[in-house]
């Protein structure tokens, strides 16, 4: 009883979060590295699932993997998406530089 009262109270003052893992044993042979281990692999197996919830875990599974979410690329306009501007050499090589901030701070396009 007063393990019972006291162990939460001793595991927070010391820092829950710095424990990763609870053993509970009743003997010494449950506290060995083997034991540990068989412990662990309990731990970390999948949880079992009966036909019925195996069926559904299955069928979650082949609707995300047929589904295909479009994000934004749902509105895309049907004018395309060019502006449709015939640069020079000389253009494209100063906006490229503006891009890069390296030399200029504006560039003025004439036509």
């Amino acid at each position: 009883m007063l393990y019972a009262s006291t162990r939460l109270s001793l595991l927070k003052s010391l820092g829950s979060t710095l424990f990763t893992d609870s053993i509970f044993a009743t003997s010494k042979a449950e506290l060995t590295p083997d034991a540990y281990d068989a412990h662990f692999r309990h731990a970390s197996a999948p949880n079992p699932l009966s036909a019925r919830e195996q069926e559904i875990a299955d069928l979650r599974e082949a609707e995300n993997e047929a589904a295909s979410y479009a994000g934004s690329k749902v509105r895309v306009t049907h004018m395309g998406t060019g502006v449709g501007l015939n640069w020079s050499p000389e253009v494209e090589h100063a906006v490229t530089k503006l891009g890069k901030g390296t030399d200029c701070s504006l560039v003025i396009i004439v036509s």
